[in-house]
């Protein structure tokens, strides 16, 4: 399968999307009955706060509220997959992007992450696979 990116300007892919989409819920069990059984994604994780589902390969994760910055979702939030997060958590801090967190994770987790918010404060992550 080939995934279509954000080029830069040298012509490399920057941002590959989507790998992750992240909702968040007021109530967490009525959304988790909503999409589980209702619309029929299977459940592939849980925890106190939150609900993992696969969707077509991809990750949708029910999210609730958190008084934590990096978890301060106000809508749909969303990450882009990179091939090198210091390189591109580096970039995006040169061009004036707000870092909400350092790099997290690592082998233990099979992958890094980073959050950031956009223009109008909507958080948006980086996430670096390992293999």
């Amino acid at each position: 399968m080939t995934t279509q990116g954000v080029q830069a300007n040298g012509g490399a892919t920057v941002l590959r999307w989507p790998v992750w989409i992240g909702i968040v819920c007021d109530d967490l069990e009525s959304q988790r009955h909503f999409y589980r059984d209702i619309l029929g994604l299977k459940e592939l994780k849980s925890g106190e706060d939150f609900v993992w589902f696969d969707f077509d390969g991809k990750l949708l994760e029910l999210l609730a509220k958190s008084p934590l910055p990096q978890y301060d979702r106000r809508r749909v939030s969303f990450a882009f997959e990179v091939d090198d997060i210091h390189s591109a958590r580096a970039k995006l801090i040169d061009r004036g992007v707000e870092a909400v967190t350092e790099i997290e994770g690592g082998p233990q987790s099979r992958q890094y992450w980073a959050y950031f918010k956009d223009a109008e404060g909507n958080l948006f992550e980086l996430v670096q696979r390992l293999t």
